[in-house]
This record gives C-alpha cells, sequence and structure tokens, in this order.
C-alpha cells in the first residue's frame, strides 16, 4: 500500500504532523517524530505519540501501584524491548525507579530512544541497546542484576526456535526477591487471533495454511504481503502460550502474584471498555473460575496474557 503524503511543522512549544488532511499535535522534536515516520510510516505514527500516558499507564499503573505496597524502592529496571521508548519514559518518571536499562533488536528503535533519552534528559536510563536475536540468547548482564524485568507485547514476536532459551534470560538476569511482568502479549490458546490476523484459530495453523487463510480472510491487509514476509521473525501471529512466558524449570523458585498484582482476570475485568467484552465478562468469569478451582492460571483463558511472577529469595 502506498503511504500518504504528510506535513510536519514545527511550531516551537510543539510539533504539527499533517496526514491525509488530520493534524497530530506532538511535545515530541521534529527529529524524533521524522525518525519515527520513516520507521513506521506516517499513517502509523501518530498513535505513537500518545503510548506514555495510554499504554505505560494502562499497563504499569497497578504494577507500581503493587509494589509500593511491598515497600519497594530504589528498583534496577530492565526494559526489554524498549520500541518507541514511550514505556522508557514512563518508568523514568517513577520516583520508585533507581535506574533502567533497556535494548531493542531494531536499530532504528534503539536510535530513537537514545536521541529522546538525550534530548529529553531522562537520567535514568543507564543504557540503550542494539542486539541481536542471537545475543538476546545470552544478555550481557550478569545473574540477579535487577530488581524489575518488564517484558511489554515481546514474546509473541520472539524466533518461535530459541524463544525458551531467550525467555530463559529474563529470569537469569532477575534478583531473588525481584518481580517480572510479562504483559500485553497475545494468548495462543485464545481462539480468536486478536493481535496481527484478527481470524480465529489461525494461530494453531501451519505456516502455509495460515498464510493461505490470512490472503483469503484480509485480503486488503495481505495484499503484496509475501509469504516469506509473512513467516518471518516478528509478525507475531503465532502468539505465545502461558508455558513459553516462563523459564525451562517453569515455576520453581517462582511464585504467580498475577492475581494479587491486579493483572489477569483482574485486570481483564477493570480494563472491559468494548460492548463485546463487557457482554462476555460472565462467561469469561466462569471459566476463569473454574481455572482457579482446578489450580490453573485464570489467564490461559483470556485473548492477551499479562501475569507477574515473584522469583523467591534464596533459602
Amino acid at each position: 500500500m502506498t503511504e500518504p503524503a504528510y506535513r510536519l511543522e514545527d511550531l516551537g512549544d510543539r510539533r504539527v504532523l499533517t496526514v491525509a488532511g488530520r493534524e497530530y499535535s506532538t511535545a515530541y522534536s521534529a527529529r524524533v517524530v521524522r525518525m519515527l515516520v520513516e520507521r513506521k510510516g506516517p499513517a502509523r505514527a501518530p498513535q505513537y505519540f500518545s503510548f506514555r500516558e495510554t499504554r505505560g499507564r494502562l499497563f504499569l499503573e497497578p504494577l507500581f501501584a503493587y509494589l509500593r505496597g511491598r515497600g519497594a524502592r530504589d528498583l534496577s529496571v530492565l526494559e526489554v524491548g524498549c520500541s518507541f521508548g514511550h514505556i522508557t519514559e514512563y518508568l523514568a518518571a517513577q520516583p520508585d525507579v533507581r535506574d533502567i536499562t533497556t535494548f531493542d533488536t531494531d536499530s532504528a528503535f534503539a536510535a530513537i530512544v537514545r536521541l529522546k533519552v538525550e534530548e529529553m534528559r531522562l537520567s535514568r536510563v543507564r543504557e540503550v541497546r542494539l542486539l541481536s536475536n542471537d545475543e538476546t540468547r545470552r544478555l550481557p548482564y550478569p545473574d540477579g542484576k535487577f530488581d524489575l524485568v518488564l517484558v511489554l507485547g515481546v514474546v509473541e514476536h520472539l524466533p518461535v526456535r530459541g524463544r525458551r532459551q531467550i525467555v530463559d534470560e529474563y529470569y537469569r538476569v532477575l534478583a531473588p526477591g525481584g518481580h517480572l511482568a510479562i504483559l500485553d502479549t497475545p494468548n495462543r490458546f485464545f481462539p480468536l487471533e486478536t493481535h496481527s490476523v484478527g481470524l480465529p484459530l489461525i494461530q494453531w495453523l501451519p505456516a502455509p495454511a495460515a498464510y493461505a487463510y490470512a490472503k483469503l480472510g484480509r485480503p486488503r491487509r495481505f495484499r503484496g504481503i509475501g509469504y516469506g514476509e509473512f513467516v518471518a521473525d516478528g509478525t507475531g501471529w503465532r502468539n505465545a502460550s502461558l508455558a513459553e512466558c516462563l523459564p525451562s524449570s517453569e515455576l520453581r523458585g517462582l511464585e504467580d502474584v498475577t492475581e494479587e498484582a491486579g493483572y489477569g482476570w483482574r485486570f481483564f475485568l477493570a480494563t472491559a471498555r468494548s460492548r463485546t467484552r463487557r457482554a462476555l465478562l460472565p462467561a469469561f468469569g466462569l471459566v476463569c473460575g473454574a481455572l482457579r478451582r482446578l489450580g490453573l492460571s485464570p489467564s490461559l483463558a483470556l485473548p492477551y496474557l499479562n501475569v507477574v511472577f515473584r522469583k523467591r529469595a534464596a533459602q
């Protein structure tokens, strides 16, 4: 698809990006906006302008309320996959955070976040690294370095082969007594794929069949998308299972504090805004309750996995 034309005006206290006749205002610098447009295209760039307050507040406010309730302070944080840096910005504004380390495998996003750190004087951000997928299989950080590890909208984009090895690293660098939050991760076992394609059961199909299904069911979205691009690492349509959000040792040495921290079923209930989701809340509630009685995570029944684990302190 051809990207629409755009115009960027610098008005001193704000920048205005005009795309297809619509104006979008932002406090980000012209350099940041241009880099974002180059990376995501003019049509998709404006949605990122508000992500610090929308996605940052939505996904992290319950976590920090929970951590403060436990007396957490001076947290050393690892953010896995900085993307545009909106979560980085949110973290940098939290008084409980001492320092932030982040990385991405996307060179354009890493460059954008480094520029934002410089321009916005995000002094708590210690490092923004660019790592290859291979390098994420052995993160360049010592065991137990971080009090909090955040993995937001990442696991579904990891290469399927070697995914468990990469996730193991998140737990390796987590300090005893620390928390790891895997948030906004589409659940492979939910019947409707809600993240990338929006078709029922597509995430369960072999790649050739999924590609044919996507072309048939979403012809406009996948016009001009070749098979190689569809199955490339990072596309996300395969989603992720709860098991893939755990280390190889599974729950050994971990405490599932998902519901206590305000996520899982509690988060789904609190953030149900659409008419369809609200209408289906009783059915979701029954299934989640049944799973809980069986000793299983209610998150298994939800469209997105939002889970939090605490690493037990060494005995």
